[in-house]
């Protein structure tokens, strides 16, 4: 398959997060198909349907916007650099994401994602509580650093 096949068939992928077509999204995965990411690992459409659903609940307006390296494909291997956006709870967030994808044929068989899901707790915290204990972990973790 082609490096523009492999990048459109990504591109149209990641749709399913502005556009809500979870049917659609699932068409590009092969059943066996898995995807790993921070929140853990879905394997097989089904999982990862309920992933696509609860993340369309959580964020129905989240953005995924192509940048950096955008993608790079090599033979059934490809990479995506990408900015993910949106809000929770009415507070607004931007993170950086990577993913890695393989392919069998035409369709995907492995997603694995990366991003910082602190970033994101850190722009999306409300109330003092969660504001605190997000910038208590933060604080902690960067000691030294500065």
């Amino acid at each position: 398959m082609s490096e523009e096949k492999i990048a459109g068939i990504m591109r149209d992928f990641v749709k399913v997060f502005s556009d809500g077509d979870v049917e659609k999204g699932l068409s590009h995965l092969t059943d066996d198909a898995t995807w790993s990411s921070p929140m853990g690992t879905a394997k097989g459409k089904a999982e990862i349907r309920r992933v696509f659903e609860g993340m369309i609940r959580s964020t129905p307006e989240m953005k995924v916007t192509e940048c950096g390296l955008g993608v790079i494909a090599r033979g059934d291997k490809a990479f995506f650099e990408h900015e993910l956006s949106g809000t929770f709870q009415g507070k607004k967030w931007e993170i950086l994401a990577m993913c890695a994808y393989e392919f069998s044929g035409d369709k995907i068989k492995n997603v694995r994602s990366v991003y910082d899901r602190l970033s994101m707790a850190k722009q999306a915290a409300t109330g003092w509580f969660a504001t605190k204990a997000v910038n208590s972990i933060i604080n902690n973790m960067e000691k030294g650093m500065r």
